[in-house]
């Protein structure tokens, strides 16, 4: 997406997550869907895209409406710290951000649990003014790491079945004293840029519309495929060791789920494929409508 110099994506495996419905609700406010992958890590990068930049400033990342912190960008030129990535959270130990299933219970005390409003969302919002250096009033660092014990009732996911956690803490760097001041971005007169990333399993984007569906081949038109240029990917036994057993268990669930959703559709029709009776005729009526060669019918 892209709000006038700045661009900014959501990032997986290296490459930038395709976004489906995007709007432009303003100049200064761009929403898109993006599909999520369950034990996947991701970043966040923004870039500016102007020859020439004039200010300086910094952008927010908030996952479910946690802040991860935020990167400064000095003015510049392009090509010249014109880009920011933010993958993490930590400054010593570092723990990554990453896509995973959300806790749901049939715990009726959760039933009046809040789920917050920013669940299911990854927003920048990035501030343009000027870097200044202050004292630090408070050397306590603010944690933003998130409920690990985040849960909510069944009734209440609202379509969201993802929800962001942190990764494994690893080392960085090692840890320093800390600063005695702070640097922030004093905002000008420009309005805040804000990117809001909506994430859902691709599945659920399919079901509503939002992401396209895989194409099908008709039984009509298999006979138009040439095998010799398809792709065939063959796993071998190490495979399912590879896969983590939380990402298992999501599958599991939802295939046991479509699996009784299919079986409930199966018993539905059967019922209306019961055989009708059919009415057979009496075995002396045929008898009674033959006639004998030369016998007259009185038809008065």
């Amino acid at each position: 997406m892209q709000l006038g110099d700045f661009s900014a994506h959501v990032v997986v495996d290296g490459k930038e997550l395709e976004e489906y419905d995007v709007v432009i609700d303003s100049s200064t406010k761009a929403t898109c869907y993006i599909a999520s992958e369950q034990g996947k890590t991701f970043s966040v990068k923004w870039q500016c895209h102007a020859e020439i930049r004039l200010t300086d400033n910094s952008g927010k990342v908030m996952v479910d409406g946690i802040s991860c912190g935020a990167y400064m960008m000095r003015s510049g030129s392009l090509g010249d710290e014109d880009t920011r990535v933010l993958s993490h959270i930590g400054e010593t130990k570092a723990r990554d951000l990453m896509f995973s299933r959300l806790q749901l219970s049939d715990d009726d005390d959760l039933l009046d649990k809040e789920v917050p409003k920013d669940l299911g969302d990854i927003s920048l919002n990035i501030k343009r003014g000027e870097l200044v250096k202050s004292r630090r009033r408070n050397r306590k660092t603010e944690s933003c790491a998130p409920d690990e014990n985040l849960k909510f009732h069944e009734k209440s996911k609202k379509a969201t079945v993802h929800c962001v956690s942190f990764g494994p803490e690893r080392v960085l760097r090692q840890q320093t004293t800390p600063s005695k001041f702070r640097v922030r971005v004093v905002p000008n007169d420009d309005p805040l840029l804000v990117f809001v990333f909506k994430y859902r399993p691709l599945g659920i984007l399919q079901a509503n519309g939002i992401a396209p569906k895989p194409v099908s081949v008709s039984s009509g038109s298999r006979h138009n495929v040439n095998l010799d240029e398809c792709e065939i990917e063959i796993q071998d036994g190490s495979y399912i060791e590879d896969i983590k057993p939380v990402e298992l268990d999501g599958r599991i669930e939802t295939l046991e789920n479509e699996l009784k959703r299919l079986r409930s559709l199966q018993a539905g029709a059967s019922q209306d494929r019961k055989p009708k009776r059919v009415k057979k005729e009496e075995p002396g009526l045929e008898k009674r409508l033959r006639f004998t060669p030369g016998e007259v019918i009185d038809l008065t």
